[in-house]
């Protein structure tokens, strides 16, 4: 029995000498020893809830975006098909309010701009019918109030401004907008325009360089003011400053297979979407590593994601 315990306790001081050494060491293969037991520990963050919606029936189409107003308490969920109504509008605890089908074609992003003063949402349009090629400005019960480009034309101006497929974008309080352009089509570029719809700053090359894209795909802007963008084709995330749009730095190995298709930060965290197919990848937990990105500083920070992988990198102050 003496010895049982002997061996137990050797075996802890081991494990507990692999954690401590992987952290203040350095060394790559126990780090990601500890890094599997520890991410196997953590809480799983996201649980699916089969209680939402209330009803599912007026799902009638394919859902692609959803956008959550939580000032308002709505949830907006955007659907392609023909002759099917292309938005939802739910409470957040599910129950079904409304839907609309007004100048809407094929709905690729959807965000939740709502102020104390008005309930809005914005939808960026794929379609290549007569409202395709636009980004525009609802209120919560599906009225038109501003459209940004040429419906049903798309081109590469920017005076006027015209998009082709427009993949997705971000409003701040201030209303300025951040906008991801070439979701496959003409342009590859990350647009800010003040909320009079002036250009402030613009990156609009195709290429693998620095602040160069190849199908911008998803855009978010973080707590510290910097602005990321899911550079599908290239297989990465890029980073910017959202003054001056200066070009922070790139994760451009956490992606082998697919790019990233969406980003988004929740409490400090970034979170980022991959798909296979048509499967979407659940995000299933947290880890954390220390390692140097391209362009960014060494850090340590929590990432949501589903494989462990110790070569993650994150760049400075996330």
């Amino acid at each position: 029995m003496a010895r049982f315990w002997v061996c137990a306790a050797g075996a802890g001081f081991f494990l507990a000498s692999l954690v401590l050494h992987s952290r203040f060491g350095g060394a790559p293969v126990l780090r990601k020893f500890s890094f599997q037991i520890s991410w196997r520990t953590k809480e799983i963050l996201y649980r699916l809830d089969v209680g939402w919606p209330k009803r599912s029936e007026y799902f009638t189409g394919t859902t692609f975006c959803v956008a959550i107003d939580s000032l308002s308490g709505l949830v907006y969920v955007a659907q392609r098909g023909d002759n099917i109504p292309k938005v939802l509008v739910f409470t957040e605890d599910g129950y079904f309010l409304r839907s609309w089908n007004y100048t809407v074609d094929t709905p690729h992003g959807i965000f939740a701009a709502s102020t104390l003063h008005e309930q809005s949402v914005w939808i960026t349009d794929v379609g290549s019918g007569s409202y395709g090629h636009t980004i525009k400005k609802y209120n919560s019960f599906g009225d038109l109030v501003q459209v940004l480009g040429t419906p049903g034309k798309k081109g590469t101006g920017l005076n006027p401004l015209q998009f082709d497929n427009p993949a997705e974008l971000y409003v701040e309080d201030t209303g300025d907008i951040y906008i991801v352009d070439g979701d496959g089509g003409l342009n590859n570029r990350l647009i800010k325009l003040s909320q009079d719809f002036m250009v402030l700053w613009l990156h609009g090359e195709r290429g693998t360089g620095p602040a160069k894209f190849n199908i911008p795909h998803s855009v978010t802007v973080d707590s510290t003011d910097r602005v990321w963008v899911a550079d599908r084709g290239n297989k990465r995330i890029q980073v910017f400053d959202k003054d001056t749009g200066e070009w922070l730095g790139a994760w451009d190995n956490c992606f082998t297979e697919e790019g990233p298709s969406s980003v988004r930060e929740v409490e400090g965290d970034l979170i980022y979407r991959r798909e296979v197919s048509v499967t979407v990848k659940a995000e299933l937990g947290v880890i954390s590593d220390t390692a140097t990105s391209q362009g960014m500083p060494t850090a340590t920070r929590s990432w949501m994601r589903q494989e462990v992988d110790s070569s993650l990198a994150l760049p400075e102050g996330t």
